[in-house]
């Protein structure tokens, strides 16, 4: 915005907002909204009104948009109106980087001219999408995909997904319709969810209020913590324009955390009754997740929502109340949780020992603080007729290691201790050298770091 000089501001084009000046034979310019109102104007009469020509070229397109931040509030035609004042200047303009200059610079131009500041605070730069091969998208390369036929093919709110998680801020986007299947997935994903939310409302082994599991469910717990955290992360994304990181965010939220992780752990048991309050904490969340995702995918989020309960306002216009804390004791222990539960599930199949068979578990761990709260949920998840702690090696079990606590599965069948003896001499074997390619590298980086004596 340095040392900014006039543009042309017509063009030889055939059709657009000709320009209002009209030229009698000998050249003289008169200028008039009509040729009439242009007529009265000209001094003398020795020409008629059928004299007069009127200039053939057109105005620029981009004279025109360089007035849009206020004349789109009639801010040239009524100066000081008050939707001017409400509107202007606004917040961020979203737009391409090839027209810096002849669009965002000349809109700031004429807000410094006609309302004395600039029109917007931001200006955020979409990427160019682009094919496979790095070409960018036009009808004569034939490399544009038809968009009614991707919506008609993966749904619209798929498409939108698809070119959101892949768009960096700023950079050009490589386009694949993988990425839009993804979309499509996430869709039949957030549907399913619903529908099981949908069976603990109708359980034939109706529904239960225990208000005394409240305090001890940690599932609940575990989950308002990881909306807040997340929230507090994509608050953070979004002011800093990162919308395809916040858009990841989202969907790891909802992906993992909720329907891989948090549905598993509040289903009801088998043959069992549904608890109240682990449906209404389900549905809760359901909503903040929905309210979340909306802005990238309108339509299938703004059905579910009316769909988990009767709603009294629409989830494009519900406001967001503010994020809570985040407690990391608690956010911690889920994650031991998952580690343990993915570890026991492991440890049965590389050890041939059926998911109906109950085990017992016996945990060593450094602080037994942080799996008390967790034995009923592992219990369920790794199907074992109890947990207990230890202070010393269990015999005749699985040895499995997480992170520095060490379990011990212990089961019915016999178990195949030579193949668990060559699996754990293979994990080791692949640890050292692991440890020797580290080191090398350390005494490599060393070396080129330490200046040289004479």
């Amino acid at each position: 915005m340095e040392n900014v000089k006039d543009w042309c501001i017509s063009r030889q084009l055939w059709w657009g907002q000709q320009i209002p000046a009209w030229y009698t034979p000998d050249g003289t310019c008169i200028v008039g909204r009509t040729k009439e109102e242009a007529f009265s104007n000209l001094s003398g009469n020795q020409w008629t009104i059928n004299d007069l020509r009127q200039d053939n070229d057109v105005l620029d397109t981009w004279f025109s948009s360089w007035l849009w931040p206020s004349q789109v509030f009639k801010g040239i035609t009524e100066p000081g109106n008050e939707e001017l004042k409400y509107y202007y200047p606004t917040s961020v303009l979203v737009t391409g980087q090839d027209i810096i200059f002849f669009w965002v610079a000349r809109m700031v131009m004429a807000g410094l001219e006609y309302e004395k500041e600039i029109p917007f605070k931001d200006v955020y730069f979409t990427g160019m999408v682009r094919d496979k091969l790095g070409r960018k998208m036009s009808k004569s390369l034939g490399n544009s995909p038809d968009l009614l036929e991707l919506i008609d093919k993966y749904g619209a709110d798929a498409v939108r997904f698809g070119i959101m998680i892949a768009a960096p801020a700023g950079n050009d986007l490589l386009f694949d319709e993988a990425s839009l299947e993804q979309g499509r997935n996430f869709n039949n994903k957030i549907w399913n969810a619903l529908k099981l939310v949908k069976m603990w409302e109708e359980n034939p082994n109706g529904i239960v209020n225990d208000e005394a599991t409240v305090p001890n469910d940690f599932a609940s717990l575990w989950m308002r913590n990881r909306i807040n955290e997340a929230r507090l992360e994509v608050e953070r994304l979004l002011k800093e324009f990162k919308l395809s990181e916040a858009l990841k965010t989202i969907y790891s939220l909802i992906w993992d955390d909720f329907c891989s992780w948090y549905l598993e752990w509040q289903k009801p048991e088998f043959g069992g009754a549904t608890i109240n309050s682990k449906l209404q904490a389900t549905i809760g969340f359901f909503e903040e997740l929905l309210q979340l995702l909306h802005p990238y995918m309108p339509f299938i989020t703004e059905e579910i929502y009316h769909q988990l309960k009767e709603q009294n306002d629409d989830l494009s216009v519900k406001q967001f109340e503010e994020a809570g804390t985040v407690d990391e004791k608690i956010i911690a222990q889920g994650e031991i949780l998952k580690n343990v539960i993915s570890a026991v599930r492991d440890a049965r199949v590389k050890n041939n020992v059926k998911n109906k068979e109950a085990i017992r578990l016996h945990i060593q761990a450094e602080v037994r603080a942080d799996y008390e709260p967790l034995f009923s949920i592992l219990e369920r998840q790794v199907n074992a007729e109890g947990i207990a702690f230890t202070d010393a090696t269990v015999e005749k079990c699985i040895n499995v290691l997480v992170q520095k606590d060490k379990l011990y599965i212990e089961t019915q069948t016999e178990l195949d201790t030579t193949a668990q003896k060559e699996q754990l001499e293979k994990d080791i074997a692949y640890l050292e050298g692991f440890l020797i390619s580290v080191e090398k590298s350390w005494a490599t980086s060393v070396l080129y770091r330490t200046p040289s004596r004479k």
